[in-house]
C-alpha cells in the first residue's frame, strides 16, 4: 500500500448512489503507459487540441518493492495529439525540484491565455511549501520552468477563466471534526518569475491571503476537501469536495468576482477531477474511491456513466480514476491507481499496467 495515501486517509462514509440515474457504458483501454507515467493525474488541452496530462509518479516505491520496476521515474507530463500519438512532453529536471524537499509533485495542469502551461506542485506530500509552476512553451515545446507562486498549502485542481487562474487548495486548515479547504484566484499579470507571489498561510475566515476566492467547510473524515475545478459555458466555477462526494457551483460577475456558491450535486463517495463538456453541456466527474465516472447535468442530476470493481485495469477498466477530459464523444480517464486506507476505497493495490481508459458516449 502506498504510505502517502495511507497516512493521509481516515475512514469515510459512503453516500451511495441512491439519488443517481445509471447507465451501462463500458470503459475501454485507451492507452497503456510506460512506468515513467505511473500515476497519471490531471489533464488539459492546449490551443491546438492536444491533450497533456501530469504524472507525479507517486507509485515509484510501491512498484519497485513489487519488482514491477527497478529505477524511480522522475515526474513527467505526457502529450497525446489528435491522432492519439503519445509522447513524453516534459520530464521535470533537478533544477525544477523544490529547494527544501528536492522533489516536485505535478498535479493540476492548465494552459493559460499566454500559451504557457501552469502546474500545481503539491509539495505538502513531502511536508514542504507548495508552488505554482509555469512551463514556458515555444512552438509547442517546453523550454523552461519558472516558479510563479508559493505558499499555497495543498494545490490540486487549476483552471483559467479569461486572465484569472483558479487554484483549489485541498487543505487550508484541519481541526477536530472540521476541514477548511478553498479556492484561490490569481491574475495573469501577478504570476511573475521575477517576483513570485507569496501566498500568506490561511489562519481563519477573517485572517487569510487576499487571493482566497472561496472556502468550503467539510467533515474532516478524509481531510481532503476542494479538489477538481472546471468552468461551464456560462462562466460558472464548479468545485468538487472530495471527502463530501459533492460538487459546488460558484457564480461570478463579469469581473470574475464571486457572487455566491451553492451545493450543486451530491451522492458520490470521493469526487476528484471534473470537466465541463461543451457538446453535451454536462459535467463529468471522477469518483476516485468508487471506481466510477458520473455525468452531472446543468440541473445537478447525477447519472452513473461507468463503474467497476477492483481490477488491474488491463482491459481498460477504471482503476482509481483521478480525472477526465472530453474529446468529441470520448471521455478519456486518467487512472491514478491510488490506494487509501479506507473500506470505501475500491482499489486495493497500485500495480501495473498503467493505463488511460476511454468511455464512448452515444
Amino acid at each position: 500500500m502506498n504510505t502517502i495515501f495511507k497516512s493521509a486517509a481516515i475512514i469515510i462514509m459512503s453516500f451511495g448512489i441512491s439519488n443517481a440515474h445509471a447507465t451501462t457504458l463500458t470503459p475501454e483501454l485507451f492507452l497503456n503507459l510506460p512506468e515513467t507515467f505511473n500515476s497519471p493525474a490531471s489533464s488539459d488541452f492546449d490551443a491546438a487540441g492536444n491533450i497533456y496530462f501530469t504524472s507525479p509518479n507517486f507509485h515509484n516505491d510501491t512498484l519497485i518493492k513489487a519488482k514491477e520496476m527497478t529505477v524511480p521515474a522522475a515526474p513527467t507530463i505526457g502529450k497525446i495529439d489528435k491522432q492519439n500519438n503519445f509522447t513524453t512532453w516534459y520530464t521535470f529536471k533537478p533544477e525544477d525540484m523544490a529547494p527544501i524537499t528536492g522533489k516536485v509533485a505535478p498535479m493540476g495542469i492548465a494552459f493559460g491565455p499566454d500559451g504557457n502551461a501552469y502546474v500545481a506542485d503539491m509539495q505538502l506530500w513531502f511536508n514542504g511549501p507548495s508552488r505554482i509552476l509555469r512551463i514556458n512553451v515555444k512552438n509547442g515545446k517546453a523550454i523552461s520552468t519558472d516558479v510563479v507562486a508559493t505558499g499555497i498549502s495543498f494545490p490540486n485542481g487549476i483552471v483559467w477563466k479569461g486572465t484569472d487562474l483558479f487554484v483549489s487548495d485541498t487543505v487550508l486548515k484541519i481541526q477536530p471534526g472540521k476541514l477548511t479547504s478553498g479556492v484561490y484566484k490569481f491574475s495573469l499579470r501577478e504570476l511573475s518569475a521575477k517576483d513570485p507571489l507569496n501566498v500568506v498561510s490561511f489562519q481563519s475566515q477573517n485572517n487569510h491571503d487576499r487571493h482566497l476566492f472561496e472556502t468550503f467547510i467539510s467533515s474532516g473524515k478524509l481531510n481532503f476537501g476542494a479538489n477538481g475545478l472546471t468552468i461551464d459555458g456560462e462562466g460558472n466555477l464548479f468545485t468538487s469536495i472530495m471527502e463530501q462526494g459533492s460538487v459546488y457551483k460558484t457564480t461570478m460577475n463579469s469581473n470574475n468576482q464571486k457572487l455566491h456558491s451553492t451545493l450543486f450535486a451530491e451522492g458520490m463517495i470521493a469526487t476528484d477531477g471534473l470537466k465541463w463538456d461543451k457538446r453535451t453541456n454536462n459535467l463529468y466527474v471522477a469518483d476516485l474511491f468508487a471506481n466510477a465516472i458520473y455525468q452531472i447535468d446543468m440541473k445537478g442530476q447525477l447519472t452513473l456513466i461507468a463503474q467497476n470493481g477492483d481490477t488491474t485495469g488491463k482491459n481498460g477498466e477504471l482503476d482509481a480514476p483521478a480525472e477526465v477530459i472530453i474529446r468529441g464523444n470520448e471521455i478519456i480517464v486518467t487512472n491514478f491507481d491510488a490506494v487509501f486506507d479506507s473500506p470505501e476505497m475500491t482499489n486495493k493495490t497500485a500495480d501495473k499496467p498503467i493505463t488511460l481508459s476511454v468511455i464512448k458516449l452515444p
